[in-house]
């Protein structure tokens, strides 16, 4: 029943036709005839996309990489996921019908499935790759989820108005083009649906100079991996969403140093961080904000 609820919602990501289920292995467009391969992880990318950077990158990261065992990805990711495991499950409703942007391994969508089993889970990425390791991390979490979607945020192959949830975590950042990928998130929204945008930095104008610089953190893997690292301050990433039509926008600052594994002196920046009065943050010292909206 899901199954033919979702495809009976989802539209081409080249022509934006309607999307026929032809058969059991295959998705087709009725209006360009594309077709869609039914598998662990179906492919919607755009067929104009030349190069895949994102997915490039995922295939050399240190712990998620080619040639890493799939409990790696969850290892790499352990301080965002204690953070959602013990901050946010517990506290925002996932019921309905749940889209995960930028799922990566997918272990979010995991979890929420896992809590909410009657829900319609689907976790979608641009990085197939990431996806097909998310198969196997979803495993590892003893849990389901419901169909991996590869696809463009910024043009996602699904009707107006579809889901209950949007959530991402620490992706909007990656995109050539927030504005329009929170604008797509808006427009696959049902009207009450809440957009839960989890991990975004925020930081003004000097400490963003400094984040995106050649000797920054998001500098570094911007090179790297020659992927978008964006910084902006908290109320750019606020007007993102006020632009795009949200109402009832609420920031959270993460200031759990507990959750932040990665090395020493972010522990110690974020128990610093957790003295400033939020006035401060955001807007001048660097902080990872929590974005929570709704679509009337």
């Amino acid at each position: 029943m899901q199954r033919d609820d979702l495809f009976g919602n989802l539209i081409c990501p080249d022509c934006r036709g309607k999307i026929l289920a032809s058969s059991d292995k295959q998705l087709s467009c009725a209006d360009c005839g594309r077709i869609f391969p039914i598998g662990k992880v179906i492919d919607m990318l755009p067929s104009a996309m030349k190069r895949n950077y994102e997915d490039d990158a995922w295939k050399i990261l240190p712990y998620e990489g080619a040639a890493k065992p799939a409990w790696m990805a969850l290892l790499h990711k352990k301080d965002r996921v204690l953070y959602f495991y013990e901050e946010i499950l517990p506290k925002f409703d996932f019921a309905g019908k749940v889209l995960e942007v930028g799922a990566g391994t997918s272990w979010a969508s995991a979890l929420i499935k896992k809590k909410y089993p009657q829900n319609l889970v689907v976790a979608t990425d641009i990085s197939p790759y990431a996806l097909e390791r998310g198969v196997e991390v979803v495993k590892l979490l003893d849990s389901s989820v419901d169909f991996h979607i590869a696809c463009n945020a910024e043009r996602m192959p699904f009707a107006d108005g579809y889901f209950d949830v949007v959530i991402s975590n620490a992706t909007i950042h990656h995109f050539p083009d927030p504005q329009q990928g929170v604008r797509e998130i808006w427009r696959v929204l049902k009207r009450g649906g809440r957009s839960c945008a989890l991990g975004e930095v925020a930081a003004g104008a000097l400490f963003k100079s400094i984040l995106t610089s050649r000797v920054g953190p998001a500098g570094k893997r911007a090179r790297s991996f020659e992927v978008e690292e964006k910084v902006y301050s908290l109320n750019t990433w606020t007007r993102f969403f006020s632009a795009s039509g949200f109402k009832d926008i609420k920031v959270s600052f993460d200031k759990t140093w507990q959750h932040k594994l990665y090395d020493w002196f972010t522990v110690l920046y974020y128990r610093f961080a957790s003295t400033v009065p939020n006035i401060f943050l955001g807007n001048f010292l660097p902080c990872n904000v929590d974005i929570y909206a709704t679509k009337p």
